[in-house]
Formats: C-alpha cells, structure tokens, sequence
C-alpha cells in the first residue's frame, strides 16, 4: 500500500449509494448468506446516535474503496452511572484490497479522529487478531460486558479500546449496543432488490444463518 495513493474524507450525500455498494460487496456471504450491512448503514445515517463528524469514506483515484462510522452509546455501570461511549462500524474495504494495509488506514485515521473530539472509548465486536493491532483489547480486561450474554459464554468478539487512557478505570459494567443496529430481514430483503442480484451462499465460518 501506497500511504500517498488515497484520501480519508467525510462521507457526503453523494457518496451514499456508493458507500452502501461497497460495504455489501465487502460482507456479502461473510457472516450470513447475503448480508445485511449495507442496510444497517442506510439506516443508520438517520439515527440520533449516528456520529457524523465520524463518518468517513477512503478514496483511491475517485473511487470509494473503504468506509467507517461510529454511533454513541453507554456502559450501564455497575455504580448506576451512565458512561458515553462509541461504537463502530460497519467498517469496510472494498474486497480486491482486502489484507493491503487499507482497512488499519482508515482504522486508525477514524480513530485518532475520535480521540481528538473528545470521546472517551470504543467499544465494538470485532476479531481481536486484526483490531488488536490498532489497540483493541478484550472488553473483560476492563471489566465491560456484553448486553445479553450468559455468563461463562465465548465474549472473545466483545473489544474495547480506550481513547483517553484511563477513561474506563474504576468502571465496570453492561455495554448496550444501539438499537438502530437491529433491523428487520423483511426490510433488508426489500432494500437489496435495488441492487445488482448476487447469490447468497451458505459458507464454512458463517456465525448466522437465514
């Protein structure tokens, strides 16, 4: 990867339609057959919680090639405070740059971003071997659990990544995903007639099925 050979911008009206393109292409089959994301985004954008100082495109010869957001969320502490956080994503590069070095580009970028405004911590659920390398670590070590997970379960997808060091000290408690990440399939389905027709497959590593 050519540090010089692309853009990190905010994302603008007229990017949308490309954005949600990219980021279908980008998790099409990954976790379900089909996807949803491209959905999750569109939606998203008209949230309360949606951040939109933090939503950005990256740009490589005019053409979009990967995307990030953040929505605002809180930790339930354990104290009865109400902690401010963010999450983030859906975050995607277009899938012919994948394992280039463009997707930590824009990771980082969004996140030194995030820091400079202010905001305190992300929080998201991700694969701790490529956001470890950005600085995520698992949520547990900071006493953070995940909404509706049983005790004892698998909580190695749930990352946490400090911006102000010691934002999180002294607090433990029950992070809350925002409520615009749920959609209906119903909707998505309807949504993605607009689009190109692909096939859905079911694959090997899928976490979800239709």
């Amino acid at each position: 990867m050519n540090t010089n050979d692309y853009i990190i911008r905010p994302e603008e009206k007229d990017d949308h339609r490309e954005v949600e393109n990219l980021v279908r292409e980008a998790f099409w089959n990954v976790y379900r057959p089909g996807c949803s994301e491209h959905y999750v985004i569109h939606v998203l954008r008209d949230d309360p919680a949606f951040v939109r100082e933090l939503d950005l495109v990256m740009e490589q010869n005019g053409r979009l090639i990967g995307q990030n957001m953040f929505m605002k969320t809180v930790i339930d502490a354990d104290d009865g405070r109400t902690v401010p956080v963010l999450t983030m994503g859906p975050i995607g590069i277009t899938p012919e740059l994948w394992r280039r070095g463009y997707g930590k580009a824009i990771l980082d970028y969004s996140l030194e971003k995030a820091a400079g405004l202010g905001y305190g911590a992300v929080l998201f659920e991700g694969a701790i071997g490529f956001y470890g390398k950005s600085g995520f670590d698992y949520a547990r070590k900071f006493g953070i659990r995940y909404h509706d997970l049983p005790e004892g379960a698998d909580d190695s997808f749930f990352l946490c990544k400090e911006l102000i060091p010691g934002y999180l000290e002294g607090i433990t408690g029950v992070y809350q995903t925002p409520r615009g990440y749920y959609v209906d399939d119903a909707n998505v389905e309807e949504f993605d007639k607009s689009f190109p027709p692909k096939e859905k497959l079911k694959l090997p590593g899928q976490i979800f099925s239709d």
